[in-house]
């Protein structure tokens, strides 16, 4: 990350790593809700993530009908090439893996409609501790300005926004906003943005980022409003 001397950030606590995007019970809103923000506020194209990859999972112990989840491996198998499986997770103390697996497909860019179109079709997706399958598609980009489509000036680091399509839809974004304190010219920016933002920005998760003396790290404090 290049380091930027002051400016606003837009991310997630710790303790909350995902939201729900606007539309999330279904794909193809969740989706068209994303490709619209896409489209008018950041300089990438919806049909160029920076990566896409589809997970499915096996049934937990205690899920219903765990056959299911196996069908859906299977199936999806049938569809994409070059599955890998591997252990949903280790344990901690013994290094020993889960019983449970996960399926993972790395899908080529030329393969995204055809991803989003597997996942709509197979709604609604049964319910199981995990998945049974997901879409995660992240995007990394500058923003713009909806009205003039031109770039925002001084934006040293790129945003980035992460997708997971699923039962549910949600999504974790990290915007920069290169403003130096949250003064009008940022809250009429954000104002022409919030009508495309495809989840529900939280004015609470907004810090301004400054470097520290030594310029090794970054101080963030809340923002002080004009």
């Amino acid at each position: 990350m290049t380091v930027e001397k002051t400016f606003i950030l837009y991310s997630l606590p710790k303790n909350r790593t995902t939201q729900q995007l606007n539309g999330g019970r279904k794909v193809e809103t969740a989706w068209g809700n994303v490709c619209n923000f896409l489209t008018n506020c950041t300089t990438i194209n919806p049909d160029s993530p920076t990566k896409i990859s589809m997970t499915a999972y096996e049934a937990f112990p205690g899920d219903s009908n765990p056959e299911i989840a196996d069908k859906i491996i299977e199936e999806t198998k049938k569809v994409f090439d070059n599955a890998k499986t591997a252990p949903l997770a280790y344990f901690y103390s013994s290094g020993i893996p889960t019983k449970q697996t996960t399926t993972t497909w790395e899908i080529d860019k030329k393969n995204l409609n055809k991803a989003l179109d597997y996942l709509s079709k197979g709604q609604p997706w049964p319910k199981f501790s995990i998945g049974p399958i997901e879409l995660i598609i992240s995007y990394d980009f500058k923003l713009v300005d909806p009205k003039t489509r031109k770039e925002i000036p001084n934006q040293k680091n790129e945003s980035s926004l992460l997708i997971w399509l699923s039962r549910t839809c949600f999504c974790s974004p990290l915007f920069y906003f290169p403003f130096e304190q949250a003064g009008n010219e940022f809250h009429d920016y954000l104002n022409n943005i919030k009508p495309f933002i495809p989840f529900k920005l939280e004015d609470k998760y907004l810090r301004l980022g400054r470097t520290n003396k030594n310029k090794t790290n970054y101080i963030y404090t809340k923002l002080k409003q004009n």
